[in-house]
């Protein structure tokens, strides 16, 4: 028969299903059943069981309640759901218990569990179907910081490239969509999370209610059902999960991309924009060429912008505007440095405090930073550039809360707020009462033991105490006969006698209860200062995103310092696309050897298509990336590297470059390559940027030739985007040559008879030779595999073969395995680096003799 315990469990348990249960008994948490061995296996801790050989055997492990923080924050780092069942004492003193909170991927607070640098987004989505088309909406939040947004698409590509774009930590979606698998096979690799649909007129109310407001007006979602949907998918979520306060999240913003460039998938990857080709390389992605932003703020705010670049020219400006001033300005931006350094990350302090999860630490880190806003304020209203100069009230009001802060709090408090010790003295004069009477009690107690001895005539008397009997007048057996009759026996030791006097009883009583009301009052004296604190949140986080955006602002223009980068002039309506000496931002940084800049000129009614040619690892691949990498960072307001650039704005950067197949899906390189193609092909503008590294290679020269073709026709012709075409076809140079908007590029070659030197220079006009045999060589080819190619390479040049070998026809030349004679063998089995002069004499005497 199950007992109440495990009744209560088995109820929370069928509440929550999905996920692992922390239930506490006593002062610790236990996992039962499959809760428990899911637990010991991924935390690594012993698992038991109750019953144990017998039909109602129930596996179960466990851990003490203060050790619960990394035990949860492994579980969510492993993709489980935790909630927590904390035990709960009504007014009869009867125990029970409930679930205060359920902690997942895209909720959790846990220090663990969040990347100061990243944001940490939970995602809800949703669609509408229409006998047209499909609409796609979802709402976006990090819980740690306040940050709500909503967006919605026409299209499933775009939506899907938001999402990846996002790189959420949990996706919410009603169970109807959740139960179309191949849609959700799609979604980003995180925690899927089904959800009760929240129908428009309850989602519209819920919001309403949550932003205490009478209209979704102000938000732009009046008339925005499935925004609204799936905005209130998001609130209910988080009140059924945290049962806490949502104060911190003040507004929802609704945005669309097409106020930013649109960065879908394969372009984030191709770049290498947060991440490198190589998992195993941790560095070299463009977001390690920043100089790091000072603050957590700062950090979160560069990828976001990294993330989008602006289309608008004269938010572009006021970025390149604010970076210049502070890479001319080095007081300015040494006093900067010098308050960004002492900021905490003011977003999720807020966010730990209005859900309840802040503790005294929270406030003395908020404190610290609120004493260095009128620092800031003072800093900012005394510059020359407007933007600047607006920032500074943003840092105004502030003071009263910050000295409370500051003068109340003691530097280091504990980590819970039950247990006292987080006020100064003078904070509060009833607290420093109990304190006063809590700290005076040794002095008390040894006066008190001073009169007893006297009294008594005890010479070898003390006080001692225990959780039992309290504080107890403590003497040897032998010297109790000497004790008063006042005095009350309380407990017989092996060698002692302990006693109590009515004194002794009163003081210990107040001594106890001193202690118990203070821990009360300090609790209480927190929550009210942090009740205060959470009355400026709306101030609190302006002032976070000005800190946002200065310090960013900052990073990049010690990034342009460093790295010898200049701003660039950014003409909207322009059609023209120019760089003097332009650099690959990472690849000049990391690269071994000198970097060789390469320039670019590019004009809409003149030269759109460039063809590059010329042999691999000379530099091609490079400059298409460079040139996508230096569009992008003009327009998220950086500054670029190269001595001069001229652009107008793009509204997309396409990228083909390298492909893989992707066995899990059924798709072989040619058609992942196809595919990539195809979106070029179906969503290029006039305004966008295309580099393509190579078309057709999956497939026979014929068919490659005749794809490029129509390809490079097509992007010329109907879309006119402006495009680098780096390709291996040099039939390609004609087709090239023949378009009034085209026009032939090559990467310079310096070649010797024994050798080839790659310049890395781009020049004009188109080579057919690709040097292949050259490069194997270099990579240590066998040397009679590199002579029979070169006998192969001259019978079809002779032959003027156009096509691919017949791997079934007999060859035009004698086709064994040419003999190499053993002066060869000798020689290419010789390393002259390491032989003497005599060695190399001898050598020689050798050769002849064979």
């Amino acid at each position: 028969m199950a007992t109440p315990v495990q009744i209560q469990h088995q109820q929370l348990k069928a509440k929550n299903p999905q996920a692992i249960l922390f239930f506490q008994l006593g002062d610790f948490y236990e996992l039962f059943m499959e809760d428990a061995q899911v637990g010991a296996r991924v935390l690594g801790i012993n698992l038991t069981a109750r019953h144990k050989g017998t039909d109602n055997e129930m596996p179960m492990c466990g851990f003490p309640k203060h050790s619960a923080q990394k035990y949860l924050e492994c579980l969510v780092d492993n993709g489980y759901r935790v909630a927590i069942a904390d035990q709960i004492e009504d007014e009869n003193g009867k125990i029970t218990r409930q679930i205060t909170r359920v902690v997942s991927a895209g909720t959790s607070l846990e220090e663990g569990n969040l990347e100061p640098e990243k944001n940490s987004f939970l995602v809800a989505i949703d669609t509408h179907q229409t006998q047209k088309s499909t609409l796609f909406a979802l709402a976006v939040i990090d819980v740690s910081t306040g940050d709500f947004r909503t967006t919605n698409f026409t299209t499933e590509a775009d939506f899907l490239d938001e999402l990846y774009k996002l790189n959420p930590r949990e996706i919410l979606l009603p169970s109807k969509i959740f139960a179309q698998e191949s849609f959700c096979q799609k979604l980003p690799d995180c925690l899927l999370t089904p959800r009760p649909k929240v129908v428009e007129k309850s989602a519209k109310k819920l919001l309403l209610e949550h932003f205490n407001i009478k209209s979704l007006d102000s938000f732009g979602l009046e008339e925005m059902a499935l925004q609204i949907e799936v905005s209130a998918l998001v609130i209910a979520f988080l009140k059924e999960t945290q049962n806490e306060s949502l104060d911190h999240i003040q507004k929802i913003v609704r945005y669309s991309t097409s106020q930013t460039m649109v960065l879908d998938r394969q372009t984030m990857t191709h770049l290498e924009i947060f991440a490198t080709l190589d998992p195993n390389q941790k560095k070299g992605a463009l977001i390690d060429v920043f100089e790091k932003p000072f603050t957590a703020l700062g950090n979160r705010q560069l990828r976001h912008q990294i993330a989008h670049p602006l289309l608008d020219e004269t938010a572009i400006k006021k970025r390149l505007d604010a970076v210049e001033v502070f890479t001319k300005n080095f007081y300015l931006r040494e006093n900067l440095e010098t308050a960004l350094k002492q900021i905490f990350d003011i977003e999720r302090l807020l966010a730990r405090l209005a859900v309840n999860r802040g503790n005294a630490k929270d406030l003395v880190f908020l404190g610290k930073t609120l004493q260095v806003f009128p620092t800031l304020a003072e800093i900012l209203s005394q510059s020359d550039f407007e933007w600047l100069k607006n920032q500074a009230p943003k840092f105004a009001g502030l003071e009263k809360i910050s000295q409370k802060l500051t003068q109340g709090l003691v530097d280091n408090p504990p980590n819970e707020i039950t247990a006292g010790g987080m006020f100064q003295l003078g904070y509060d004069k009833k607290l420093d009462e109990l304190l006063t009477l809590k700290q005076d009690t040794e002095s008390w107690l040894n006066n008190f033991l001073e009169q007893k001895k006297q009294e008594s005539g005890i010479e070898k008397l003390r006080i001692k105490f225990s959780k039992n009997f309290g504080f107890c007048l403590e003497t040897s057996k032998v010297a109790a006969s000497k004790a008063p009759a006042s005095w009350t026996r309380r407990q017989t030791l092996v060698n002692a006698e302990r006693f109590t006097t009515p004194e002794l009883a009163e003081y210990e009583t107040r001594v106890l209860n001193a202690e118990s009301e203070a821990f009360a009052l300090e609790h209480q004296l927190f929550l009210d200062l942090r009740a205060e604190v959470l009355t400026h949140t709306h101030q609190l986080q302006q002032a976070a995103a000005a800190i946002a955006h200065i310090d960013t602002a900052v990073s990049l223009a010690r990034t342009a310092l460093k790295w010898k980068w200049t701003k660039p002039t950014i003409k909207t309506e322009s059609n023209e696309f120019m760089v003097q000496n332009g650099r690959h931002p990472v690849v000049e940084q990391i690269g071994t050897q000198t970097f060789i800049a390469n320039s670019l000129q590019m004009k809409q009614d003149g030269s759109r298509f460039h063809l590059i040619t010329g042999p691999n690892m000379a530099g091609k691949s490079t400059f298409l990336r460079q040139n996508a990498l230096i569009i992008l960072l003009a327009q998220i307001g950086s500054f670029v590297p190269a001595e001069k650039v001229t652009m107008g704005t793009f509204d997309r950067i396409f990228t083909r470059v390298g492909a893989s197949d992707n066995l899990a899906a059924g798709k072989s390189t040619f058609f992942v390559e196809m595919s990539e193609t195809a979106r070029i092909l179906n969503a290029a503008t006039q305004k966008s940027f295309v580099i393509l590294d190579e078309i057709g290679r999956g497939t026979s020269t014929f068919d490659g030739i005749s794809l490029a073709w129509a390809i490079t026709e097509y992007l010329h012709n109907t879309v006119q985007a402006k495009t680098i075409f780096a390709t291996h076809y040099h039939e390609m140079i004609d087709c090239v040559a023949s378009l009034s908007g085209g026009e032939n590029f090559h990467v310079a070659v310096n070649q010797t008879k024994d050798e080839i030197i790659f310049l890395r220079k781009i020049v004009p006009g188109g080579v057919s030779d690709s040097f292949g045999i050259e490069v194997a060589a270099s990579t240590g080819f066998p040397h009679s595999v590199i002579k029979r190619s070169k006998q192969i390479l001259q019978d079809l040049e002779t032959n003027n073969q156009n096509t691919q070998p017949n791997l079934f026809s007999q060859p035009t030349t004698k086709t064994e395995t040419p003999t190499v004679s053993a002066v060869e063998e000798r020689l290419d089995n010789l390393d002259v680096n390491d032989i003497s002069p005599r060695e190399a004499l001898e050598i020689l005497y050798e050769l002849k003799n064979l």
